[in-house]
């Protein structure tokens, strides 16, 4: 069976990205170029028209448009406004790494720690603690306050230490695209598009 140009671009009635050999559906993920390029832009500037992406990159607002839609349905990407804290008066940022208590949970004290509003970022880790929490805070009596609350004499909570974000140097995530591992998850996640 011979492969028509449009089939083998990607763009036959089979779908992008998917070529059809000896009538056995094959598919082939060739978007995911075109999608690195978006997420690029993107990266750049969350708020950039679709159109002037299409632009940059060579190709249709709507192909961009179906695209972006296609990676966030898939969860590779989400577009958010991201607020500064310091423009809130949050100007104080800690870390606090934290012990599970003996014979406490790990799951009910991070379900505890998730439900405060001061706590933007919390992980479970490996090593000395077995939770980091990241928070803002008004003042330094504010985070002596979420302290006495959260943290101190709570049975979940074996051993605490903290320590005082001085500046922070970089607070963006940003991934090279043009890693081979970051590009081979973005060719194999979802649909073809």
């Amino acid at each position: 069976m011979a492969i028509s140009k449009k089939a083998a671009r990607g763009q036959g009635k089979e779908g992008r990205g998917t070529t059809v050999v000896a009538d056995t559906p094959l598919t082939v993920d060739t978007s995911h170029e075109l999608n690195a390029q978006i997420i690029r832009l993107l990266q750049q500037d969350g708020r950039m028209p679709y159109s002037t992406i299409a632009a940059a990159i060579g190709t249709s607002e709507g192909t961009v448009r179906k695209r972006v839609r296609q990676l966030i349905d898939d969860n590779i990407i989400s577009i958010q406004a991201e607020a500064l804290p310091e423009a809130f008066g949050y100007a104080f940022n800690a870390m606090t790494f934290i012990k599970v208590g003996k014979g406490a949970e790990i799951d009910p004290l991070i379900a505890r720690l998730n439900a405060i509003p001061e706590v933007f970022y919390l992980i479970m880790t490996l090593g000395r603690f077995d939770v980091g929490v990241a928070t803002y805070h008004r003042s330094h009596e504010d985070f002596r306050a979420f302290l006495a609350t959260h943290c101190y004499g709570q049975s979940d909570i074996g051993e605490i230490e903290t320590s005082m974000v001085l500046k922070v140097h970089k607070m963006r995530l940003q991934w090279d695209l043009r890693d081979s591992t970051v590009r081979e998850a973005l060719g194999g996640r979802g649909k073809a598009s």
